[in-house]
């Protein structure tokens, strides 16, 4: 008798919760309306890419935005940052899916991964020696 009501409890948590959850993707940031989504996604980095002053340490900043075909209502943007002044990491890259939502893009979710400038070759979320 137990194992049938957790079960009955089971299935209907699950259909409450399949009932709940939201149509709309996850928000990690809200960008404004009228915004391109390489400004949304300048405008959520602005603290990892420069100090309050607008003043960097790296030699390059490069921006891909790349979508599937003809959806261009979702689209995904890698911000790479080149030539760190650091003696263990060269490189930082923030991959960010993002979302149009009610007239403004939005970013839906976030990678942020690293190039060392030895040791494990390629971009990884390993630690730098």
């Amino acid at each position: 008798m137990r194992k049938l009501l957790a079960l009955v409890l089971l299935a209907c948590s699950g259909a409450a919760f399949s009932a709940s959850s939201p149509a709309t993707p996850a928000v990690v940031y809200q960008g404004e309306a009228g915004l391109h989504p390489a400004q949304v996604a300048l405008a959520y980095l602005k603290d990892k890419i420069s100090n309050p002053a607008g003043q960097f340490e790296y030699q390059r900043l490069d921006i891909q935005q790349r979508s599937q075909g003809e959806d261009f209502a979702h689209t995904q943007i890698s911000v790479e940052i080149k030539g760190l002044m650091d003696d263990s990491v060269a490189n930082e890259r923030y991959r960010l899916k993002m979302a149009f939502v009610d007239a403004a893009w939005v970013i839906t979710a976030e990678q942020k991964d690293h190039r060392c400038r030895r040791g494990v070759k390629g971009y990884t979320q390993q630690l730098c020696r």
